[in-house]
């Protein structure tokens, strides 16, 4: 037995397993997923002999050791008085996963990293990430946590001066502008997902792509103005009830901005002229479409946008509508780009978009998660 292997056996059952330490020749830290297979034995045998590495939680001595995946890892020599919780392989694993996408990026990441609250209170990231004068904190919170502790926990990342996002294991949890979280699942051998709440559904994404997307400011909340859309336009056939002849009506606009997707009628885009005037560019010429402009409707008792015939100019009110819904067809597809009457559109439709990933870098910052804590 090598003298590493003998400092091994000198672990304490629950020691804190970590994946930084410092360096007390350097003063810098180190990470243990940096090393080769084989430089990682050659800093456990100099470390035997030198025991210059230090835990950063708590300055106690440490040892290099390997889980049963092949993991490198740093765990304290004797348990002692550290108040460290231990961690799972999954923990290390997600964690160090974070740090190398992030310096993929261009951004200094650091696993386990401690700071102080502008009212002195301790706090460890899992991961710190900095450039410029922006840092995030990234929490991977494998155990359950209420949502009070989760915004406590926010609270004092912002008076540091520190934007967190918050990666769960659990299935419950709230997100919201102020609280940007995620759900993540996975393991070792097959990797990691996210799963991000969009306000409908979740949108899913490999571990390493969501951190990437999140440092290129394409994971935003909402609408971003600016942001970019698609727009699928639907037509269909139905009898006027006036004239009895078959017209073709826009019976929906379908709206895509990154995972996020309204549908409107006609009727919905009376406060939206650009989107009406763009969706009747798109339609093709040939299409014999009827009139659509604002008209009064008696059964309604009000005036608003609508469908016309294209033989008489009789107004079909929106309750025929659904009479073409079984002869309909995405007839146009056109790109726009998120306004403010789009924006108060998802709120008339009753959809607020939560959390997404953009396919682009939305270069609004207003609701940019990390411009501002």
């Amino acid at each position: 037995m090598d003298s590493a292997a003998r400092v091994v056996s000198l672990i304490s059952p629950g020691a804190t397993v970590a994946l930084r330490c410092i360096d007390t020749h350097s003063g810098k830290s180190i990470h243990a997923f940096e090393f080769a297979p084989q430089d990682w034995q050659s800093l456990a045998a100099q470390n035997a002999r030198e025991r210059h590495l230090r835990a950063p939680c708590c300055q106690a001595e440490i040892i290099l050791r390997r889980s049963k995946l092949g993991t490198q890892h740093f765990v304290h020599r004797f348990r002692g008085a550290c108040t460290s919780a231990p961690e799972s392989e999954d923990h290390r694993q997600v964690k160090r996963v974070i740090v190398e996408a992030a310096r993929a990026n261009g951004w200094h990441a650091e696993a386990e990293f401690d700071g102080l609250s502008s009212e002195s209170e301790p706090w460890r990231a899992d991961v710190l990430l900095t450039k410029g004068a922006v840092r995030i904190a990234i929490e991977v919170q494998w155990s359950k946590q209420s949502q009070e502790e989760t915004a406590r926990r926010q609270s004092r990342y912002a008076s540091s001066g520190v934007r967190g996002l918050w990666l769960f294991r659990q299935a419950r949890f709230d997100a919201s502008k102020d609280i940007p979280a995620v759900r993540i699942g996975g393991n070792p051998l097959d990797g990691y997902d996210v799963f991000i709440p969009t306000g409908a559904g979740e949108q899913a994404l490999p571990l390493s792509s969501f951190i990437s997307a999140a440092l290129n400011r394409r994971y935003q909340f909402g609408l971003p103005l600016s942001a970019p859309a698609d727009v699928e336009v639907r037509c269909g056939n139905l009898d006027c009830w006036k004239c009895g002849a078959e017209t073709l009506i826009v019976t929906g606009l379908d709206i895509s901005i990154g995972p996020h997707r309204l549908s409107a009628t006609i009727p919905d885009l009376g406060n939206c002229p650009d989107l009406v005037r763009r969706t009747l560019q798109a339609i093709p010429a040939q299409a014999s479409l009827g009139r659509i402009m604002h008209r009064n409707s008696r059964d309604a008792g009000s005036r608003y946008l609508s469908n016309g015939c294209a033989h008489c100019g009789a107004l079909i009110g929106a309750h025929y509508e659904y009479q073409a819904w079984d002869h309909q067809d995405v007839v146009a597809r056109f790109p726009t780009v998120v306004d403010e009457r789009m924006r108060q559109l998802a709120i008339d439709l009753g959809d607020e978009p939560g959390w997404g990933v953009h396919r682009e870098r939305v270069t609004n910052r207003e609701l940019s998660p990390f411009d501002r804590v």
